[in-house]
């Protein structure tokens, strides 16, 4: 944890001073604000699915691109439209890992710290990242634009995907699979 405290002051211009080890497996750092470094890179993260255990990462790695300054753009297409829709709630795949979903959940929010999907989406709209939605695939799930957590999003298909991904510096995919309606 703390090469990546590291990482990010030297992404952002900021100085980690010192850490010390805290209470129950916590790191205080002293951080100096610094010049601020402006990041050019742009990420562009694609979500194919709406299984927890597929998405976790990426949600993971595009909140990281965010707070280091990265332009973050987001495509749901598949089954990962379903995620924006309001009220869903992701589990694990299949029959016995539906079963297992509010464990798995309870360790990544209280073990590892990671934020559940819809607080992933909420996180990642707060910091500025770019919602893209497949048009085809919400009509193919039954989701309506009113329906999407997202107040701003854009609609598109593979052309609108292939130029974003030309102009990234770093992609990420979710785990693709064809789930039907």
């Amino acid at each position: 944890m703390l090469n990546d405290i590291a990482k990010w002051c030297s992404t952002t211009g900021y100085q980690l001073i010192c850490s010390e080890p805290g209470e129950e497996g916590e790191m205080r750092c002293l951080i100096q604000k610094g010049e601020q470094k402006i990041n050019h890179k742009v990420m562009t993260v694609v979500i194919s699915t709406a299984d927890l255990e597929y998405i976790a990462y990426p949600f993971d790695k595009a909140i990281g691109g965010a707070v280091s300054g990265m332009e973050v753009n987001l495509i749901f297409e598949g089954a990962g439209v379903r995620l924006l829709k309001r009220g869903y709630r992701a589990s694990l795949s299949g029959f016995w890992g539906r079963m297992f979903t509010t464990i798995v959940e309870n360790v990544m929010k209280d073990k590892i710290g990671w934020p559940l999907p819809q607080e992933a989406i909420s996180m990642l709209e707060d910091l500025g990242a770019n919602f893209y939605v497949c048009g085809p695939s919400l009509v193919g799930y039954g989701i309506r634009g009113e329906e999407l957590v997202v107040k701003n999003h854009a609609l598109g298909g593979a052309i609108t995907w292939v130029d974003l991904l030309a102009r990234s510096n770093l992609s990420v995919f979710s785990k693709s699979v064809f789930e039907k309606p």
